[in-house]
C-alpha cells in the first residue's frame, strides 16, 4: 500500500498541479521545470511527513526531486534530437515508467518501510482507509494522466498536426474523456458492472452524425477503447494489490 501512495502522489505532483501550458513551458524553458521539481519537492514532503519520519521524507523527496530534474531533462533533449511525432508515446511511457522504479528503488535503499508514523501504522490496517486509497490511486491515474497517454497516442499515430482552431473541440473532448472514465471508475469500484453500457452509449449517441466520417469513427473508436481500457486494468489491478 505504500509504495500506492508514493506512485499517487507522483502523478498527482507531476500532472495535477501544473496546467498544460506551463508543462509545454517546462519542456523548452529550464526555469519552469525547475519551479515543478520545486513544487514536486514541497508535495512530497507535506504528504509524506505524516506516514514516514521527517529526516527520512526530506531525503527521500530531495533525491526523487533531483532525478526528476535529470529525467524530464533528458527526455526533453531528446525530444528536439527525434521530433517524429510516433516516437512521443514511447518518450512518455518510458518517462514515466523510469520515474516509477526510481521512486520504488529508493523506497527500498532507504528502507523507508521501517520508518513509518504511528499514525499511518494505526490507518494501514483500516479498511476505510484503503478504500480512500485505492481511490485516490485510481483517479490519480485515470484523469490527467490518462488524458496525456491518450493525447501522445494520438499524436503518435496522426500524420499532420491540426489547426488551432482544432484544439477546442481537442479541450471538450478531453473534459468528456474525464468524465466518462470517472463514471465508469466509480461503478467498476462498485461492482455496478451493467450501467457501463449505458456510459458508452450516451456518448455514441452524441456524436451519432460525426460517426458518418470514417477518419472520425476510427478515431473516436480508438479513444473510447483505449480509455475504457485504462479504466478497466486500473480498477482490475489496484483491486487486487490493495
Amino acid at each position: 500500500m505504500t509504495i500506492a501512495i508514493l506512485i499517487s502522489i507522483h502523478l498527482l505532483a507531476d500532472f495535477l498541479f501544473q496546467t498544460s501550458i506551463y508543462s509545454e513551458k517546462k519542456r523548452k524553458i529550464l526555469k519552469p521545470l525547475l519551479l515543478h521539481c520545486f513544487i514536486y519537492f514541497i508535495i512530497f514532503i507535506a504528504i509524506l511527513s505524516a506516514i514516514f519520519e521527517v529526516k527520512k521524507i526530506i531525503l527521500f523527496s530531495f533525491i526523487i526531486s533531483a532525478l526528476h530534474f535529470l529525467i524530464n531533462l533528458i527526455k526533453n533533449k531528446l525530444e528536439k534530437i527525434f521530433p517524429q511525432r510516433r516516437l512521443q508515446l514511447l518518450f512518455f511511457s518510458f518517462n514515466q515508467l523510469i520515474h516509477f522504479v526510481t521512486i520504488i528503488g529508493f523506497y527500498y535503499i532507504l528502507n523507508l518501510e521501517n520508518f513509518t508514523s504511528q499514525l499511518y501504522i494505526d490507518l494501514k490496517d483500516c479498511e476505510h482507509f484503503k478504500t480512500f486509497i485505492l481511490y485516490i490511486m485510481v483517479f490519480s491515474i485515470i484523469l490527467d494522466p490518462a488524458s496525456v497517454l491518450i493525447r501522445k497516442l494520438f499524436i503518435s499515430i496522426s500524420p499532420k498536426t491540426y489547426p488551432k482552431a482544432y484544439s477546442e473541440e481537442l479541450k471538450a473532448g478531453n473534459i468528456i474523456g474525464k468524465l466518462e472514465r470517472t463514471i465508469i471508475a466509480i461503478l467498476l469500484l462498485n461492482n455496478q458492472f451493467g450501467l457501463i453500457g449505458f456510459v458508452l452509449t450516451a456518448k455514441s449517441i452524441a456524436r451519432f452524425k460525426q460517426m458518418e466520417d470514417k477518419n472520425f469513427a476510427e478515431k473516436y473508436l480508438i479513444g473510447t477503447l483505449t480509455s475504457f481500457l485504462i479504466v478497466l486494468t486500473t480498477v482490475l489491478i489496484l483491486k487486487g494489490l490493495l
